[in-house]
């Protein structure tokens, strides 16, 4: 038992020993060292702070280099409010509002002050202290409530989180930013702009009428350059009557029923004056203005009820808003479309001198008279009703259907028509002494014009002398002047035509069974696929008799339509190859081209029924 004793109070020593042994090597446990400004704004997520910072060159270094500074750290909602008082949507427009860098810099350094301040340096109740704000000063105030801040303005913040020891001093953060005494902007006053025509138009929706402005090439630049101008512009609803009153149902039906684009352009200038006349200028009573559709007159009444215009027709049109002013004058809008004597077209000027011969051959062209209305300018020698009489005896025809047979068929009834077109305007006084020619619509043909003092005559491409009898009757396109005699150009040599009817041997072959003149050595009569010799300059007129179950067709030697009844071929759009195909006809001229390729017919359904052909 001594001995056990003995051994335990060993231990007890032993233990006591290593105990003192590890009380001797503790050290304290070292305090971290405060970060610097930067790194502390990073922690607490006062990035808006920190992106004002680097918005002013060197800032951050100065702070950073400073001995001692107390920094009243705003917030990023702080800085939101402050966005939304400056009217601000970031930081870039917030600088651009407090006056540029300059003022940012005076705002952010008003909240620094070059000394440090903890909370518990500060005295009971209000001081101020000099800021790097350009030096200007805060007043600090506190209380056991807490700590504030107050602004030039007279602003107060509260410091939500004090004491934030950085490495050069300490970090208050508030709740709002500190704004100094700044030289702020002047707002500029804005300019009050006066608009051009079409701003006006716009801004009082005349829709309608831009869109017909905009119809006339250059109107829109020539009125807008005017150097003054007073235009009574029509509301939309004003171009919905107008529409109505011509039974069209949009702009360009209207352009079509009151003539073209040149009338239109002669209805909207009648709408424009080239002087400026307010309300006020206007004398009570009636007065009249030259408008800009050559020269022609408006007459303008004011009264104690208001103003309003009257047009050619004696329409009145009321102004529903007056005086809008624009660069270049006044607009005064009215309810209705002033309408001045318009020109007549070519139909018009035509019906209006009983021209009816003249209308039924044009009539007869198809599309020919669309053409010459919508053409930009035209010269026309029109014939009288006699003049055609007087060609239908030199033809031995009794009516208009014979003559054109008489002269080769419609495509010569158009190039006569065309004869007597010329694509430019010339009225008699344009026309020079003497002789002169001009090109034609005929296939560009020319006529010979001579003036003889007041007397003009046409010669045509045979030498015939035509008289105008009637000169100058103004169209809304160019002119027309009345001849006594058709004028005729030189016509194409008359075409052979070959009639042939094409029967079928079931789904194997064609075989001709007639062939009208029988001269005409095309092929064998009854000869299935025969060979077929045709000649240039003639036209085929083919009577397929098995077309719907049998199409015919003319190949080229790599198998390539050239002419179908059920397809596309390279010459069907050739106007001198004039390929026709209805029901079961099928016709077309043999043109050179068109012989240079020809190499077979064929049925387009059944590959048996092929034969060759070649050109004599």
């Amino acid at each position: 038992m001594k001995l056990l004793s003995k051994f335990m109070l060993l231990a007890v020593l032993v233990v006591a020993g290593v105990s003192c042994s590890d009380d001797d090597d503790v050290r304290p446990m070292p305090t971290p060292e405060p970060q610097n400004l930067v790194e502390t704004a990073q922690g607490a997520g006062l990035t808006t702070l920190l992106d004002a910072v680097e918005a002013v060159d060197g800032l951050g270094e100065t702070l950073l280099s400073a001995e001692a500074i107390t920094v009243f750290a705003p917030t990023n909602e702080a800085f939101g409010n402050a966005l939304q008082r400056f009217d601000a949507g970031n930081l870039e427009e917030l600088v651009e509002a407090i006056g540029g860098v300059g003022n940012l810099e005076i705002v952010l350094g008003f909240h620094f002050v070059p000394a440090v301040a903890f909370a518990g340096d500060l005295a009971e109740g209000e001081q101020t202290f000099t800021t790097l704000g350009d030096g200007q000063e805060i007043t600090v105030t506190s209380t056991s409530s807490g700590v504030t801040v107050t602004d030039w303005e007279g602003n107060v913040s509260n410091v939500v989180t004090a004491d934030v020891e950085i490495s050069n001093g300490v970090v208050h953060v508030i709740d709002a930013v500190l704004i100094p005494e700044l030289e702020l902007p002047e707002e500029e006053e804005e300019e009050e702009v006066t608009p051009n025509l079409v701003e006006a138009a716009q801004g009082a929706g005349l829709t309608t009428l831009l869109a017909a402005v905009d119809a006339i090439e250059g109107l829109g630049e020539t009125l807008l350059g005017a150097e003054a101008i007073t235009v009574f512009a029509p509301t939309n609803d004003a171009f919905e009557d107008a529409l109505e009153a011509y039974d069209a149902a949009s702009l360009p039906e209207l352009v079509a029923a009151i003539g073209g684009v040149a009338n239109l352009e002669l209805i909207l200038g009648f709408h424009v004056v080239p002087a400026v006349a307010f309300a006020d200028d206007l004398m009570d009573g009636e007065q009249t203005f030259p408008t800009l559709a050559g020269d022609q007159e408006i007459t303008v009444t004011k009264t104690s009820e208001g103003v309003t215009v009257t047009d050619f027709a004696g329409n009145v049109r009321n102004v529903v808003t007056a005086d809008v002013e624009i660069e270049n004058g006044v607009v005064h809008v009215i309810d209705g479309v002033l309408l001045p004597e318009l020109k007549p077209t070519l139909v018009e000027a035509a019906q209006a001198a009983e021209l009816t011969t003249l209308l039924a051959a044009v009539d007869a062209i198809d599309g020919l008279g669309e053409t010459l209305l919508g053409a930009e300018a035209i010269t026309v020698f029109a014939p009288t009703n006699d003049a055609f009489e007087d060609a239908l005896e030199a033809f031995d025809a009794d009516n208009l259907e014979e003559l054109v047979a008489a002269i080769g068929g419609v495509g010569n009834l158009e190039l006569v028509l065309g004869f007597h077109v010329v694509p430019a305007v010339a009225f008699a006084d344009d026309l020079a002494e003497g002789s002169q020619t001009f090109e034609t619509l005929g296939g560009g043909q020319e006529i010979t014009v001579t003036k003889s003092g007041t007397s003009v005559t046409v010669t045509d491409a045979a030498g015939n002398v035509s008289n105008v009898v009637a000169a100058d009757v103004e169209i809304v396109n160019g002119v027309v002047h009345v001849i006594d005699a058709v004028l005729l150009p030189e016509l194409p040599e008359e075409t052979t035509t070959v009639s042939m009817t094409v029967g079928n041997d079931e789904n194997s072959a064609y075989f001709v069974n007639e062939i009208n003149p029988s001269d005409a050595g095309v092929t064998n009569l009854n000869e299935n696929n025969s060979t077929w010799t045709l000649e240039v300059g003639t036209r085929y007129v083919l009577t397929v008799t098995g077309a719907s179950a049998h199409p015919f067709e003319i190949r080229n030697s790599e198998g390539d339509a050239l002419l179908s009844m059920d397809a596309n071929g390279s010459f069907e759009s050739d106007p001198d190859v004039n390929f026709e195909t209805s029901g079961t006809e099928f016709s077309f001229t043999l043109t050179q081209a068109l012989a240079d390729e020809i190499a077979d017919y064929i049925c387009t359904v059944h590959g048996s029924m092929v034969g060759d052909i070649v050109v004599q």
